[in-house]
């Protein structure tokens, strides 16, 4: 027996005197029984998820048609839903809400009578990036879901839970402030009641300099932060080296991960990159596969549907809108809700999972371009073998479509380029996007981010 082993019970056991093995008190308890059948649902099939999903719709469909304003009135024209055959035959004709909708129903998207057992609720802001922020509720249910898919995402990648986390993102905490930041001892709400684990770091975004500082003083074993955060973080140690030699995965969150990003990480960093997508309104929408790149939708959590301009399901590798509806939310429901993204659907996954997937999430409209020939693309800054980020090494980019034929490129953090590395520039520039686009180039002191510290690295002004 190895008498030096330290033992740690940091979760105290409900029933006094019983202190190994624990017994959980029943909050704790419950969500470890739902992460137990999140390991056995995430192996159903396609189908029976989807049927799962409709037998949950129906008792959220006639909830908010009974106590939910909006619904009351959109809805008034629908018959009484009894059976998910009947809500799946009529799913397509029911309207979609979009973010205009949702801003103007204000408190009638509330429910006038909401569960009991689901109180308290507490309003919920979304950052406000798309320029249309929304505010829902969200409640107990809400964030018990919440804490489960994250301790989810956690054991998909085999996270060591008494290792050390670091987050850098826009928070009003005056205690993340740099140079040091803010300690806590835990990774947070979602795991604490469960699972011991190390202590939890936070820095607001700031300076790439100071942000590798403090990653370089802390050492942590994982990072989460914005892709364009972990973009100049990991160009930074490219030209300085001296990247944190504990870090074992990088988990990104709230910005698009271009493809490129995932091989720059991997060539300089050494680890991977590990992507969430998920909106304040919805929760969780889909964690990346612990063994590929692409999305496992969480089903559990929310049906998501991507729809082409045709209002069908698109096929695989077809892209379309990201439409989705909350299935616990009886707060303020979101039905067939359309959040502004747009997402390609991937096929079954070898890994064994039913959850449907998402092949790659293609961002907001404003993040399309627009081509003169009247086609619509989502630009990946890689051509011919020319990656955009290369051309500005250390230094930050902006890309903005003015009109169909003027592009602005913004620079900060890079010395000016002469007229004759300007004009070799707009030629790979005319290679990368296709077309030989009017490029006007700006040189900044900084790239301002948008709402809630997010970074758009293109964006479509044309309307």
């Amino acid at each position: 027996m190895n008498t030096e082993m330290a033992i740690s019970l940091p979760i105290p056991s409900s029933i006094p005197g019983i202190v190994w093995p624990v017994v959980p008190t029943p909050m704790a308890a419950q969500l470890l029984s739902q992460i137990h059948y999140f390991s056995m649902s995430e192996k159903f099939s396609t189908a029976a998820l989807l049927e799962l999903q409709f037998v949950q719709l129906v008792e959220l469909i006639n909830f908010a048609r009974k106590t939910v304003p909006y619904y009351r009135n959109k809805f008034a024209h629908l018959p009484l839903i009894t059976n998910t055959r009947q809500l799946q035959d009529i799913w397509p004709e029911i309207p979609l809400l979009n973010r205009l909708d949702l801003q103007q129903a204000k408190e009638n998207i509330y429910s006038q009578e909401p569960i009991p057992s689901h109180e308290p609720s507490e309003l919920m802001t979304s950052t406000g990036s798309t320029g249309m922020p929304v505010t829902v509720k969200g409640n107990v249910a809400t964030q018990f879901f919440w804490n489960a898919l994250t301790v989810r995402d956690h054991l998909w990648h085999k996270h060591d839970f008494d290792k050390i986390y670091a987050v850098i993102r826009f928070t009003e905490n005056p205690a993340a402030k740099p140079p040091h930041g803010a300690v806590f001892e835990n990774w947070g709400p979602a795991t604490y009641r469960v699972i011991p684990t190390g202590k939890c770091h936070q820095l607001t975004i700031c300076t790439t300099e100071v942000e590798a500082e403090w990653l370089r003083h802390i050492n942590p074993h994982y990072l989460n932060c914005n892709p364009s955060t972990l973009r100049e973080l990991t160009q930074y140690f490219a030209v300085h080296g001296g990247v944190p030699s504990n870090l074992k995965s990088i988990h990104t969150n709230s910005e698009i991960v271009e493809p490129d990003l995932r091989k720059l990480v991997k060539e300089v960093l050494g680890i991977p990159l590990v992507d969430t997508y998920s909106a304040r309104e919805l929760g969780y929408l889909a964690l990346q596969c612990p063994e590929y790149d692409h999305y496992h939708i969480q089903s559990e959590n929310v049906l998501v549907e991507i729809i082409n301009e045709q209002g069908k399901l698109c096929e695989v590798d077809e892209p379309g809108r990201v439409v989705a509806t909350g299935l616990h939310n009886f707060a303020s429901p979101l039905i067939r809700y359309f959040i502004g993204d747009y997402a390609i659907p991937g096929e079954d996954c070898p890994c064994g999972r039913g959850l449907p997937v998402i092949k790659r999430v293609l961002g907001r409209q404003r993040n399309v371009l627009k081509m003169p020939d009247g086609r619509h693309i989502w630009p990946s800054f890689t051509s011919n073998g020319i990656r955009l980020m290369d051309l500005f090494p250390g230094g930050q980019f902006q890309v903005i479509q003015k009109t169909l034929t003027e592009i602005h490129i913004n620079l900060a953090h890079v010395l000016p380029f002469s007229a004759e590395q300007e004009i070799k520039l707009r030629s790979q520039l005319e290679m990368i996007f296709g077309y030989p686009f009017k490029f006007i180039i700006n040189y900044l002191d900084q790239i301002e981010r948008g709402a809630g510290g997010k970074y758009e690295d293109f964006k479509c002004e044309v309307t």
